[in-house]
């Protein structure tokens, strides 16, 4: 093999003396390259300029939402109570009638009796009814209160109920929520219930107590005479003084039989409770009974939503 030494050492000059000439150039463009620190040429305890380079921000990932499967259902988000929903009646003034308190409307708390404004019975209503009131009157039978009765349409008008078989209130029903107005309702209809049960395991006792013709009897006996003294004293509270006279002669003898038919009464319901004291094993106690049981675990679930209204 030959080779042309002129012409290969001429090159070999050449190249040594352009990388003399480049080489200042280059070590400061690999230095930045590579990150090294200070060129050779400065010293180690000089502030080299750092050259500023551009950096672009690497864009986050946002993770994506995965889509809703079958496996995975929604959180709910949990509705929001009404303002007013769980606010005390009593906030609204609505308040159980005590002796002083202007009541401004009503409940039956138990099957009830109502009458036309001239005292003709008319039917019941069950426990749980509303109804707006009116005034209050005195009658053979009690108390009667004036009322219009609320959402039971069979019952148009105006009515007479005893006081006895209601609970008045102040305020207005129409400040209560729906929900504590059904709970009141609901609540008071299971009362009613309850009630009416009572009654029926009593009367189912009483049948077979021997002395229960008689009692019935003697307590017929006396209500009557004490309702027929009632309303002769309020005719003598709106009679003259001739009349009045009269009529005061009348009571006084009413008074004396009433006497007698009191004692005919004590004595037969003496007989009728001794005999049941004799047998009490063979009666049925309203508290073991299980509807009886059933309604009053109802009850006290509704009590809370209406404070103050639930006796």
């Amino acid at each position: 093999m030959k080779f042309f030494w002129p012409v290969y050492l001429s090159s070999v000059v050449i190249g040594t003396i352009g990388m003399y000439v480049v080489a200042p150039y280059a070590r400061s463009y690999v230095a930045g390259l590579r990150g090294s620190g200070p060129s050779e040429s400065a010293p180690l305890n000089a502030a080299a300029p750092v050259p500023t380079v551009a950096v672009a921000a690497a864009p986050v990932a946002t993770p994506a939402r995965e889509p809703l499967s079958e496996d995975r259902e929604p959180v709910a988000t949990p509705a929001q109570p009404q303002e007013d929903e769980d606010v005390p009646p009593a906030v609204s003034g609505i308040y159980l009638v005590s002796y002083g308190d202007r009541p401004g409307w009503g409940i039956t708390n138990q099957r009830t009796v109502y009458y036309k404004p001239d005292g003709t019975r008319v039917g019941t209503v069950p426990g749980g009814v509303l109804f707006d009131m009116g005034a209050t009157h005195k009658s053979t039978k009690g108390i009667m209160v004036e009322c219009r009765f609320v959402e039971y349409g069979v019952t148009n008008g105006l009515f007479l109920v005893g006081r006895k078989d209601v609970l008045l209130f102040t305020a207005s029903y129409t400040k209560l929520t729906p929900r504590q107005k059904e709970a009141l309702k609901t609540y008071y209809a299971l009362n009613g219930k309850i009630e009416s049960r009572k009654a029926e395991l009593l009367q189912a006792a009483a049948v077979k107590n021997p002395h229960l013709a008689e009692a019935n009897a003697a307590y017929k006996a006396f209500n009557t005479h004490v309702e027929k003294a009632q309303a002769l004293t309020l005719q003598r509270d709106r009679a003259t003084d001739q009349e009045r006279a009269r009529i005061e002669d009348q009571l006084r003898e009413l008074k004396v039989k009433e006497v007698q038919l009191k004692i005919t009464l004590d004595a037969a319901n003496r007989k009728f409770r001794e005999w049941k004291l004799q047998h009490g094993n063979e009666i049925a106690k309203p508290e073991s009974d299980p509807s009886i049981k059933q309604w009053t675990q109802e009850m006290a679930k509704f009590r809370p939503r209406v404070p103050g209204l639930a006796i």
